[in-house]
């Protein structure tokens, strides 16, 4: 070190700028290299026994806390917490049942600005349906059905048909349709395709397909304020032409959610499938609890879930800026940019923010910064 500030000393007692630039460029590459290249933080995925006997999947974070529960999870597939950070999995170990996954970035938040305080009031100005159906009709709740699956209509039927109450109690016109899609198998989403195409026919505002998951059930139930609740995770499939407004749709749920009852969802799971979701700009699956979960504790959250949905829908307006108001009387000129016609007519723009681009960005700053001064 001595001799380096000797050396470098001595060359700016020379006046020789050039030679220091040089130096400099050097200096700043290097820093962005080990930046750029360096290992990314893993989340390493273990595995455990779900409903079905089969292996289920663990994520760990770097503090090796679990971030992640999956019966199976594939290359390529994300997951999206409630800060809106983005993981993807990158290595699976079928043999093991280990995945690794990496963070991507980061979802721009909205600014919300909410002017309306409770979830309680709901728009009815205005006309509103939704479809739901179920792919899965065997899923049951073991505490309440004492079985995890039966082959027929399961207990899983119960909480779709709680949930379309809680929606005609916010003045919707709801179409449950509770066609069987048996057998619980790969083929099972391509059988109900047809129910959801007849649903959408209908030309629902929104399409939910209603599931319950397979792993354990803290996963889902927390204690919140000395009450127990039963989370809802959100499925997008990334093998649908309809996958980013989708997903922003499914951002625009967690947002509200976060202002009225945060403790709602679990997170966004972004798999390969399809999940019939090419048919609409506004269909999701709800995962309602795990099959270890009280069957009461999820029919509980379904009142939180339609209120959250017909606020974001109906009462959420969204400007240039993907910034959204909630309030409990849209304005006549807010009609078009309402959650429900912004998702409608346009394919939203990603707001995703690459942890990459962000550390160009700042060393391009620093480089520029740097040679600047010297120049």
């Amino acid at each position: 070190v001595n001799c380096f500030y000797y050396f470098l000393t001595n060359t700016i007692h020379m006046k020789n700028k050039l030679f220091i630039k040089k130096i400099l460029i050097v200096l700043v590459f290097a820093v962005l290299s080990t930046q750029l290249f360096c290992l990314v933080p893993t989340i390493l995925a273990k595995a455990d026994v779900n409903d079905g006997n089969q292996e289920i999947y663990f994520v760990y974070d770097e503090n090796n806390n679990v971030i992640f529960e999956s019966n199976k999870v594939e290359v390529g597939d994300k997951i999206i917490n409630r800060n809106l950070e983005e993981y993807e999995i990158y290595k699976v170990n079928d043999s093991k049942h280990e995945a690794y996954a990496e963070l991507n970035g980061y979802y721009q938040k909205p600014n919300i600005n909410k002017k309306s305080k409770n979830l309680n009031l709901s728009n009815k100005s205005i006309s509103k349906s939704v479809g739901l159906y179920l792919s899965h009709n065997d899923e049951s709740y073991v505490p309440t059905d004492n079985t995890s699956s039966v082959y027929g209509k399961g207990g899983i039927h119960d909480v779709a048909k709680l949930l379309a109450t809680q929606f005609e109690k916010l003045n919707y016109e709801v179409y449950l349709d509770e066609t069987l899609h048996l057998p619980h198998d790969k083929n099972a989403y391509t059988r109900s395709s047809a129910t959801a195409s007849k649903l959408n026919n209908k030309n629902v505002d929104a399409l939910f397909d209603i599931h319950r998951d397979g792993v354990a059930r803290s996963v889902y139930v927390k204690n919140i304020d000395g009450v127990e609740r039963c989370k809802v995770r959100i499925v997008v499939g990334q093998a649908n032409p309809n996958k980013d407004a989708n997903l922003q749709f499914a951002m625009y749920l967690v947002s509200v959610a976060e202002e009225y009852c945060p403790w709602l969802f679990l997170d966004i799971y972004l798999a390969k499938g399809h999940y019939n979701q090419a048919l609409t700009s506004k269909g999701l699956l709800f995962e309602m609890g795990t099959y270890l979960a009280e069957k009461e504790l999820v029919l509980n959250s379904t009142e939180y879930l339609a209120k959250v949905v017909d606020k974001t829908l109906f009462s959420t307006v969204v400007d240039d800026d993907n910034n959204i108001t909630v309030t409990d009387k849209p304005q006549v000129n807010d009609q078009d940019n309402l959650v429900n016609n912004v998702l409608n007519n346009i394919t939203p723009t990603s707001n995703f923010k690459s942890k990459y681009t962000t550390n160009i960005i700042v060393f391009v700053i620093i480089f520029l910064t740097a040679t600047a001064g010297i120049v």
